[in-house]
C-alpha cells in the first residue's frame, strides 16, 4: 500500500513549482454553487485541501465523486490542474432533491495558491486512488457527517469518482448504497485494456470486490462508452462469489462525457 512519502519520492522529478486555478474559474463556480443553494468549503485533511459543496441537513447523506476530471491533455501529456472543464458530478448533485446531498471534488481540484498542499502530478495520474488520496477523502466525510447530522452514507461516483466510491466504501461501516456511473472499478483490466501506463501508486476496487458484495451497489455502464467500457465493471464484478446485492444496468447512446443526470435520476427514483 503506497504511502504519501513513497508516491512522493517516486515522483520527484514531476514536481512542479506552482499550479494556479485562474481565480475567476473558482470565483464563477463559487458563485453558481451559491445560487443552487450549496454552501462550498475548502477541508482540510492529512495531505490535501479538499473542495466540498453540500445543502441540507439529515441522517442519510448523499455524495457525489467527482470523476479524474482533466487529469490529462492528451495521452501522453499530463495536466498541471486536474480541475474538471465539466464537473460532471456536481451537475448530478445540482438535480438530485435528495437533503442532505454532496459534491465532493478530488484532492487538488478546485482549489488554488496556497490550498495546493502536496498537488503534485502523480496524485491526478498514477497515484489517483492512492492510499493518501482515499484517507484524506474518506476524512472528509468524516468532517462533513457532523456538519450535515447524518448517519449514514450513499455514495454515487462518476468514472474514477466510482473507484474512490468502492474505495471509501471499504473501509466504512456507514454505507448503505454505492451507485457508480461509468465507473473505473478495476483499473488493472482499463489500463490493460487501453494499452496506457498502469496505475502503479493507486489501490484498485477489484482487489476488495469480495469485501464490498455486502454493500448494495449499483453500476451503470453505457455500450456507447468508448473510455470505460462495460467491460470494466464486468471485470471488477466477477471478483465476487455472491452478486446478489450487486446490479449491473446497461444502457445504449450515452458516452463517456454525455449528459447521465436522466438516467441517474430515474434510476434513483425507482430505489427510493
Amino acid at each position: 500500500m503506497p504511502s504519501f512519502q513513497n508516491v512522493k519520492s517516486s515522483f520527484i522529478l514531476l514536481v512542479v513549482g506552482s499550479f494556479l486555478m485562474g481565480c475567476s474559474t473558482l470565483s464563477l463556480f463559487r458563485a453558481d454553487v451559491e445560487q443552487l443553494g450549496f454552501n462550498l468549503e475548502i477541508l482540510n485533511a492529512e495531505n490535501f485541501d479538499i473542495m466540498v459543496c453540500w445543502r441540507g441537513h439529515g441522517e442519510k447523506l448523499r455524495v457525489y465523486i467527482e470523476g479524474d476530471g482533466k487529469a490529462w491533455l492528451s495521452r501522453t501529456r499530463p495536466s498541471s490542474d486536474p480541475t474538471p472543464d465539466d464537473p460532471i458530478s456536481f451537475h448530478l448533485a445540482a438535480a438530485d432533491r435528495h437533503s442532505p446531498v454532496m459534491y465532493l471534488a478530488r484532492p487538488c481540484q478546485f482549489v488554488e495558491k496556497g490550498q495546493r498542499r502536496n498537488c503534485i502530478l502523480p496524485f491526478w495520474t498514477s497515484a489517483r486512488f492512492s492510499e493518501p488520496v482515499i484517507s484524506d477523502l474518506n476524512q472528509v466525510l468524516n468532517q462533513v457527517k457532523k456538519t450535515v447530522g447524518a448517519k449514514r452514507f450513499e455514495l454515487v461516483g462518476y468514472s474514477g469518482g466510482g473507484a474512490v466510491a468502492l474505495l471509501l466504501a471499504a473501509r466504512r461501516v456507514d454505507v448503505d448504497l454505492v451507485i457508480t456511473i461509468a465507473g473505473n472499478l478495476d483499473h488493472v483490466f482499463w489500463t490493460q485494456y487501453h494499452k496506457v501506463s498502469p496505475l502503479r501508486d493507486s489501490l484498485n476496487p477489484a482487489d476488495f470486490a469480495t469485501k464490498l458484495q455486502a454493500v448494495k451497489q449499483i453500476h451503470i455502464v453505457s455500450n456507447s462508452d468508448i473510455i470505460v467500457p462495460p467491460a470494466v465493471a464486468q471485470s471488477y464484478v466477477s471478483k465476487m462469489d455472491d452478486t446478489r446485492r450487486v446490479q449491473v444496468i446497461t444502457v445504449d447512446g450515452v458516452s463517456h462525457t454525455d449528459n447521465w443526470d436522466q438516467i441517474v435520476l430515474e434510476i434513483l427514483n425507482s430505489i427510493e
